[in-house]
C-alpha cells in the first residue's frame, strides 16, 4: 500500500475539510501514516490568513522535502488560492492544489505516481470524513461575503455559500452512526447559514435529535449573526455546550469602521451583556488584531480596556501582518510590527489572567467533558461544555465518555 501523511495548518473548518480528504485516499487504497514518518504523498492543508501561519506552511513542505525528497508533497487550500508559482517555488512542492482541486487529490496523484489504487471506490459516492479525534467537525457552510478590510479569506474561499440541509444531517448521522459523541459545527460564517427557510438553530435543533450526539458545539461565529434566539436556545438546550466565541478583532470604533465590520464597541459590549445574562456560567473567546493600519496608543487602549471589562474565557490574539489584495495593504499609518508584537504580548497576559480566573469559578461545581485519551499514567484530558481545559485522575477511564466530575484544584492550566 502506498503510504499518505497529513498536516493541517489553521482553523477548524480545515479539519473538516481534512478529514473528508483522508477519507477519499483511505477509499482509494492508501495506508495514513502520521505527519513525523516517512510517507510516499503528503498533504499540507495549507493557512494563509496570517503571514505568519503561510510560512509555517512553507517551512514544514520543505522540511518534508529535505528528509525524503522522493515524497510527493502536495499544498493544498487557502494559501494554494493566492501566488500558486510563488508558493510552489518557495515550497518546493510538487502540487500546488487549489480549493476545488483539492477534493480531486487521489486521482491527481495517482496519475502523478503511476499509481494503480488497490481498491478503488465511484467518486460520485461521497465519502464520510474521519477524523483521528474523538470528536467531529461538520461543515455546514464555506466562503464569506462581508469583506473586512485585513481579511484575505473572500479571495480564497469565495463568497458565502450553504450545503444543503439534507446532506448537513446525513453527514451528522454517519459520525453518529461512527461513534462520535460530539459535533463541532464550523464554516468560515456560520450564522449566514441559509437553505430555503432553515438557519443554524435548525441544524442544532435537528442535530439534538440525534440519540448517540451527546454534545453540540458551535464554532467561530460574527456577532451581528449571532441570533438572539441561538443565544436563548442555547441557555436551555441539553446537548449545546455553553460556550460563544465572538470575533472582536479590535475594540475601537474608528478601527472597527475602517476595517468594513458591522458593528461598535458598544453594541458588542450589550451583546456580551446579553448573553452573560441569559447564560451566567458560559464560556466566552474572542479574535483580537494588535496592530491594524492606524491603531494609535489611544485605539490599542480602547481595545484593552474593553477586553479588561468584559468575561472573556479565552482570547486568540496575533499581530496584524499585510495581506495582498485586502484593502488593508493600501492603508495609511501601518503600525512597526515590533509594537503590535509588543500589544500582543500585552493581551495574552491579561487572557492568560481571565482564563485562570474563569477555570477557577468551577472549582467546587459540576463540570462535565468529553474524555480525549488515556494517557500512560491512567488520567484522561478533555474539555468542559464552557471549554475549560480539564483532567480526570480515576482507575479504569476509557476515551471517547461523556463524564460528570467536580474539580478539586487548577494545576497547569487544567482543571483536576
Amino acid at each position: 500500500m502506498k503510504k499518505v501523511s497529513f498536516k493541517t495548518i489553521g482553523c477548524r473548518l480545515n479539519k473538516a475539510e481534512t478529514a473528508k480528504i483522508r477519507a477519499q485516499f483511505i477509499a482509494d487504497g492508501y495506508e495514513v501514516v502520521p505527519f513525523k514518518d516517512d510517507a510516499d504523498v503528503c498533504i499540507i492543508h495549507t493557512c494563509t490568513i496570517t503571514g505568519m501561519a503561510e510560512k509555517e506552511c512553507i517551512r514544514l513542505a520543505r522540511s518534508i522535502k529535505r528528509r525524503n525528497p522522493s515524497t510527493f508533497v502536495v499544498m493544498a487550500g487557502c494559501a494554494a488560492e493566492v501566488e500558486q508559482k510563488r508558493l510552489k517555488t518557495e515550497s518546493g512542492a510538487d502540487l500546488i492544489a487549489g480549493q476545488e482541486t483539492k477534493y480531486n487529490l487521489p486521482a491527481i496523484v495517482d496519475e502523478s505516481l503511476s499509481f494503480t489504487p488497490a481498491h478503488k471506490t465511484d467518486a460520485n459516492i461521497p465519502t464520510v470524513p474521519i477524523f483521528d479525534t474523538t470528536r467531529a467537525w461538520l461543515k455546514i457552510q464555506d466562503g464569506c461575503s462581508f469583506k473586512c478590510a485585513y481579511c484575505i479569506v473572500p479571495l480564497t474561499r469565495g463568497p458565502s455559500r450553504s450545503l444543503p440541509f439534507s446532506d448537513i444531517m446525513a453527514e451528522a448521522n454517519a459520525f453518529a452512526d461512527n461513534g462520535f459523541k460530539e459535533i463541532v459545527i464550523t464554516g468560515v460564517n456560520i450564522g449566514c447559514y441559509r437553505d430555503n427557510n432553515r438557519r443554524l438553530v435548525d441544524i442544532i435543533k435537528a442535530l439534538e435529535q440525534i440519540d448517540q450526539i451527546e454534545r453540540i458545539r458551535i464554532s467561530s461565529i460574527e456577532i451581528t449573526t449571532a441570533e438572539r434566539s441561538i443565544i436563548e436556545y442555547m441557555a436551555e438546550s441539553k446537548k449545546l455546550c455553553n460556550f460563544l466565541h465572538l470575533p472582536l478583532q479590535t475594540g475601537d470604533n474608528r478601527l472597527l469602521q475602517a476595517m468594513g465590520r458591522h458593528y461598535n464597541a458598544d453594541e458588542y459590549r450589550d451583546l456580551i451583556n446579553f448573553v452573560t445574562d441569559t447564560i451566567p456560567d458560559i464560556g466566552l473567546g474572542t479574535d483580537i488584531i494588535t496592530g491594524l493600519p492606524g491603531e494609535d496608543e489611544q485605539a490599542f487602549e480602547n481595545t484593552f480596556q474593553l477586553i479588561q471589562d468584559l468575561p472573556f474565557s479565552n482570547l486568540h490574539v496575533f499581530p496584524y501582518s499585510i495581506r495582498a489584495n485586502t484593502r488593508a495593504a493600501d492603508m495609511d499609518n501601518h503600525i512597526p510590527y515590533k509594537i503590535a508584537k509588543q500589544r500582543t504580548e500585552q493581551l495574552i497576559d491579561l487572557g492568560k489572567q481571565k482564563s485562570e480566573e474563569f477555570a477557577k469559578s468551577f472549582i467546587g461545581k459540576e463540570v462535565t467533558i468529553l474524555t480525549e485519551k488515556i494517557k500512560k499514567d491512567g488520567s484522561a484530558p478533555g474539555w468542559t461544555e464552557q471549554y475549560v481545559a480539564a483532567r480526570v485522575d480515576q482507575p479504569n477511564l476509557k476515551a471517547n465518555r461523556i463524564m460528570t466530575f467536580t474539580p478539586t484544584a487548577y494545576e497547569n492550566g487544567k482543571l483536576i
